[in-house]
């Protein structure tokens, strides 16, 4: 008997998830001295100054264990979103936290619906807990179907993952067609609302899931500190559940799932809001930018509420190697007709309209 008879068999179909090209990985494979990395969503700026001071302040006492129940934190997000801290779980990013849901949730057997394209844990969370995946392609627009993800809903769907915006188009559903969907939506369904990028959205239709928590119904609202409060590095995500599935995701989460330099850095960026303010007022300039660039060289993409740009590209894998040639990384998705280009700084931008630029003078079209 060898290794592959140990591990489990249903593992085979899946793939490890696959980061994006390093700087570093860029320079010595392109010869480009200065690169501009884009394929990951992060904040252009560092964490605010409060968090910085308070990870400083916390570090000699890093020979203790994080505070297990994240107490402090639960409870500052607790009083910002007007629900209790026993609605609240913490984990090492939202990524855990979806995991965490799904493990407390599905079982062999279980359906699970999403749209496609959307976030790539969704798919392996369903297979990592035996459940099937049920995808359900993005309207016109690249926007959630969510007349379509209701109709594929059966007596078997566990879970409705909704990714609102959604990565990695960047686009959103509107409240109305939200409120139908939750009117509708049977209750042996835990709806799932990852709302990583909420932060960055500027249209007034966008709906809070918030507003439909009650503690009673099977809803779970995720969201995260990584994007615009600048904490990738350090993961920190949270979700609001009710009361009883919160209790359920204790059971099966890590023991001090989140360390305490990053509990400290996330109480403290919570107090920042102008800030998050500034923030989200240099990421629209810098997407209306972006923007001019591309209706200028004749590229489609996807009207998005977020810090990234969802392109399309009939040449993908060229229009990847073209940009990458220019010392830009952005996102590829293998032979899929598309690119997912981050918004940076100014300088970020100039760099990128450059590149595109090149790209479109060397292959005529993306």
């Amino acid at each position: 008997m060898g290794i592959e008879d140990i591990i489990r068999e249903d593992l085979a179909p899946l793939v490890p998830y696959a980061p994006g090209l390093r700087a570093s990985q860029v320079r010595e494979r392109t010869g480009v001295e200065t690169v501009v990395k884009l394929s990951s969503n992060e904040h252009p700026c560092g964490p605010v100054p409060a968090a910085l001071a308070a990870m400083r302040a916390v570090l000699p006492r890093l020979n203790r264990y994080p505070d297990g129940a994240c107490t402090a934190l639960k409870s500052k997000l607790a009083s910002r979103l007007g629900v209790g801290t026993e609605n609240l779980v913490v984990g090492n990013g939202s990524n855990e936290v979806l995991r965490l849901l799904a493990q407390a949730v599905l079982r062999p057997g279980d359906e699970v619906v999403f749209a496609w394209p959307s976030f790539v844990v969704y798919p392996m969370v369903t297979a990592l807990f035996g459940a099937t995946a049920v995808r359900v392609p993005l309207d016109e627009g690249d926007v959630h179907d969510l007349d379509a993800m209701l109709g594929a809903v059966t007596e078997r769907t566990r879970i409705v993952f909704l990714c609102n915006p959604n990565n990695p188009t960047g686009t959103i559903y509107r409240r109305n067609a939200f409120d139908r969907f939750m009117r509708a939506v049977p209750e042996h369904v835990l709806v799932v609302v990852d709302e990583a990028y909420f932060e960055f959205v500027t249209d007034p239709e966008y709906p809070d899931a918030l507003q439909w928590f009650d503690g009673v119904r099977p809803l779970a609202v995720c969201r995260t500190f990584s994007k615009m409060y600048s904490l990738a590095g350090l993961r920190v995500g949270y979700g609001v559940a009710p009361e009883q599935l919160a209790r359920a995701v204790d059971k099966v989460r890590e023991p001090f799932n989140v360390n305490t330099v990053a509990q400290i850095a996330a109480y403290h960026a919570l107090d920042d809001e102008a800030e998050v303010r500034r923030r989200r007022a240099e990421n629209q300039e810098q997407k209306t930018y972006l923007y001019s660039c591309f209706d200028r060289l004749g590229i489609s993409y996807a009207s998005s509420e977020t810090n990234f740009v969802y392109v399309h590209a009939t040449r993908p894998v060229e229009a990847f190697q073209a940009l990458l040639a220019e010392g830009v990384i952005v996102r590829d998705f293998g032979t899929s007709p598309a690119l997912r280009v981050t918004l940076g700084t100014r300088e970020d931008t100039e760099r990128t309209i450059r590149a595109f630029e090149a790209a479109v003078a060397r292959l005529g079209r993306l």
